[in-house]
C-alpha cells in the first residue's frame, strides 16, 4: 500500500519539473508494482551504470548496458520493441535524485542508502555530462 502512495507522490513530483518523465516513471512503477525489484535496488544498480528490464521489450539502458560504454550519451527507454524515448543524462540524474528524496520521505529507514545511491549516480555522470 505504501508503495502505491509513494509512487503517486513521485509522479506528482516528476510532473512538477516540466521534464519529459513519463516513460521513466512508467518503468519505475511497473518494476515495483510487478515485484521485479524495489526502489533501493533500482537506484543502486543505476548508480553502478546499469539500467533495468521489467520484461522483454520494457527496459531502459545506462552506460554499462552498452557494448561501448564510452559512446553512451543519453538514457534510452524502451516500452515495446523500439526505443520510445530518450532523455538527457542530466535530466535523468535530476529525476532520480527527486525519486530518492520522495522515497526517503516515505521510507526513512531506507532513506540513507537510497540517498547515497543517488549521490553515487550523480558523481558517476557529473564528469561527462552537465549534471
Amino acid at each position: 500500500m505504501n508503495n502505491l502512495v509513494w509512487l503517486e507522490s513521485l509522479k506528482n513530483s516528476f510532473s512538477s519539473t516540466g521534464l519529459d518523465y513519463e516513460d521513466l516513471y512508467h518503468l519505475i512503477e511497473a518494476a515495483i508494482v510487478r515485484g521485479k525489484t524495489n526502489f533501493p535496488a533500482f537506484i543502486h544498480d543505476a548508480s553502478r551504470g546499469y539500467g533495468f528490464s521489467v520484461s522483454e521489450g520494457f527496459f531502459y539502458s545506462l552506460d554499462q548496458d552498452w557494448d561501448d560504454p564510452e559512446s553512451f550519451d543519453e538514457v534510452s527507454l524502451f516500452l515495446g520493441e523500439v526505443e520510445t524515448s530518450s532523455i538527457p543524462v542530466g535530466d535523468y540524474v535530476f529525476l532520480m535524485k527527486i525519486a530518492a528524496n520522495v522515497y526517503s520521505d516515505y521510507f526513512p529507514d531506507e532513506g540513507g542508502s537510497v540517498l547515497r545511491s543517488a549521490e553515487r549516480l550523480e558523481e558517476r555522470y557529473s564528469k561527462r555530462f552537465s549534471v
